[in-house]
């Protein structure tokens, strides 16, 4: 490497506060990278139109589409706001997933990481990990506290139809 790069460099803004420049893409990389990722994702949405997926949510508009988009559908939502540091949330996801693929057809189910989307989890008055939202028409119609699967089975029920 030249003189002038190392010195062009070092005085980086990201050297200078200890972090590493990114290495820098080739040209077409990124584009590709994206046109696997959108292809992906829309496979993902066709096969979730079935049912049995568990969607994550990492941002409150991405939240809100996905709710707004159930209420369309006349179909019931469950959100399942949790954490990876939470051990009863840990117990529960299973189950959760369990629960999606016998009536994914009826109900949509997304899982919220509360630590990635604290907006979510704050528009929604989240305070305890697993909490789990039953929305339907856009409503959030009730609300189930903690890592209670027969609970939480019955509500999914109750409300799904």
């Amino acid at each position: 490497m030249k003189l002038t790069a190392l010195l062009a460099l070092a005085a980086s803004p990201l050297v200078a506060a200890g972090r590493r420049p990114l290495p820098t893409r080739a040209f077409g990389v990124a584009a590709a990278h994206r046109a696997k990722t959108s292809s992906t994702s829309h496979i993902t949405d066709v096969l979730g139109m079935r049912g049995g997926a568990v969607h994550e949510s990492s941002t409150l508009s991405d939240l809100e589409g996905k709710i707004q988009s159930a209420a369309l559908q006349d179909k019931l939502t469950i959100v399942d706001f949790t954490a990876t540091w939470c051990g009863p949330c840990k117990m529960i996801a299973p189950i959760f997933k369990e629960l999606s693929d016998e009536m994914g057809s009826r109900a949509q189910f997304i899982k919220v990481d509360v630590d990635d989307n604290p907006e979510a989890a704050q528009k929604y008055g989240v305070s305890a990990m697993p909490t789990f939202l039953f929305i339907k028409g856009g409503e959030v119609v009730d609300r189930l506290m903690g890592a209670n699967a027969e609970r939480l089975k019955e509500l999914i029920e109750e409300w799904s139809f």
